[in-house]
């Protein structure tokens, strides 16, 4: 099943159409060598098409993975060299050891298990305090950096408590930017349509998240794919891109705070104007032109 998510026909497509332009272009105006941190898996399919594409070198590339096979795997295939940390990723995001390899340029965070995994009430879910985590380690070298989500996202995934924090932050949506359109979803077909609920709430809250650490954040865009073809299983996906305000130091913590929420509510209001991109209906379309 896991090989089926991470290289799926879609995914494929998403890694061609969606995620190498951007890294083309972020390569382009950085003009120096990128740094990789991603959750591989044993076969490391998106580093092996990076690479090909001249957009890594391998010895920036560092992986974060929980399972020593996988990880004996990677080294085998790379090297004992290749940078591998075993280890779960919301421990690695908080450990001190772990700072010294950043900052990274591009940063591939692949969630199959979802986003709203809540076993208990919590302030942040575990996958978004990873995210502010990271974000958090970044900011310490105030450089610019690009950042790839993907989550399971259909609601049989998500637990009860993690719901609540999905119909909060909807809440949130509707009554700040008289943007209703998730919150009506969840009282009305919450099932059906939780894939486009998720993708109007985490591009928004991962835009906060930047916001509080002074960084400009900006959702480059937004996709969903069906990996089997049934809309039992669905992978959103989000691309940001994150640039360092560099407060002056002149400035007070409020001066800085009051332009960020001024800049935070305009990206998220971006976000929600983002056309959904349907990976399934544009190969599909593609497909029949071909055909023609």
């Amino acid at each position: 099943m896991s090989q089926t998510l991470f290289n799926s026909p879609q995914k494929k497509w998403l890694r061609q159409f969606f995620w190498l332009p951007a890294m083309q272009d972020f390569k382009v105006k950085s003009n120096k060598d990128l740094k990789y941190l991603t959750f591989a898996g044993p076969e490391a399919f998106d580093i092996e098409f990076f690479i090909k594409r001249d957009i890594f070198k391998l010895s920036n590339i560092r992986v974060w993975e929980k399972s020593s096979d996988s990880a004996r795997a990677l080294q085998a295939k790379y090297g004992l060299d290749f940078q591998v940390k075993l280890g779960e990723a919301f421990d690695l995001s908080k450990a001190k050891d772990e700072r010294q390899a950043f900052p990274h340029s591009i940063i591939n965070l692949d969630f199959t298990n979802g986003a709203f995994q809540l076993t208990r009430p919590r302030y942040i879910p575990h996958k978004f305090e990873l995210i502010t985590n990271i974000i958090a380690a970044q900011q310490e070298h105030t450089e610019s950096f690009l950042l790839l989500l993907a989550f399971a996202a259909t609601a049989d995934v998500d637990t009860d408590y993690g719901k609540a924090f999905v119909q909060k932050t909807a809440f949130d949506i509707a009554t700040r930017f008289g943007f209703t359109e998730p919150l009506f979803n969840l009282t009305r077909d919450p099932q059906r349509t939780y894939p486009q609920t998720l993708a109007s709430i985490i591009p928004c809250a991962v835009i906060r998240s930047g916001g509080e650490h002074a960084y400009d954040t900006q959702c480059l865009g937004k996709a969903l794919y069906f990996p089997y073809g049934k809309k039992r299983t669905a992978m959103l996906c989000c691309m940001f891109h994150f640039s360092y305000d560099n407060p002056a130091l002149s400035e007070t913590s409020l001066q800085i705070r009051t332009r960020m929420d001024e800049l935070v509510i305009r990206r998220q209001k971006e976000s929600l104007n983002l056309t959904l991109q349907n990976v399934n209906r544009l190969m599909q379309a593609a497909r029949s032109r071909k055909k023609k």
